[in-house]
């Protein structure tokens, strides 16, 4: 069955975004390797948040987004228009919460993993119990203020086993299964 896994980078502070909301100096130290790539390969269906779906233009996930699979936008309100899709890259809009994403998503993925991009669909996700791994990038910078990416989690003690830690020349990435 397919594995349900969040992916960010952040800064050192916590922050996913700066104060602007833009995601850019984040981004400055990425260097693809090996696991991400495997990462990649193993997607089988992404799901997003409308805010982080609202990143791009909506026609060039068809043409140049890096997860040509499946796509589940979580939504009070899907767009007017339909965004343009390929053989291997569809959407879904889903308005009916969390757990109806995952298991589309899922059932889509069939033996891939589930990939969650979106602070707001992780958080909803995680108090749910429904990420059972997390690859935070960690990138070298301090933002001070932003969106922070584990606010509003107040109420949960989340435990975590750590899986494997990538260093690349700037940046640590590090994954951690859920413990439940």
């Amino acid at each position: 069955m397919a594995k349900v896994c969040f992916g960010m980078i952040m800064s050192l502070d916590g922050f996913v975004n700066d104060r602007d909301g833009e995601m850019g100096k984040l981004y400055a130290s990425f260097e693809p390797n090996k696991e991400i790539n495997a990462v990649m390969a193993r997607t089988g269906a992404v799901i997003l948040g409308r805010r982080t779906f609202d990143l791009a233009e909506a026609d060039s996930y068809a043409v140049d987004y890096e997860f040509q699979v499946p796509i589940f936008v979580m939504t009070h309100h899907p767009p007017a228009k339909h965004p343009k899709e390929n053989e291997q890259l569809t959407f879904t809009f889903v308005t009916d919460g969390v757990e109806s994403a995952i298991r589309q998503a899922r059932d889509a993925a069939v033996e891939k993993d589930v990939l969650i991009l979106g602070v707001d669909v992780f958080r909803q996700a995680l108090k749910v119990g429904m990420v059972e791994e997390l690859q935070i990038a960690i990138a070298p910078i301090l933002l001070g203020k932003g969106l922070r990416l584990f606010e509003q989690l107040d109420d949960f003690e989340i435990s975590l086993e750590k899986l494997q830690v990538i260093e690349t020349s700037q940046q640590v990435e590090i994954w951690y299964k859920v413990l439940r």
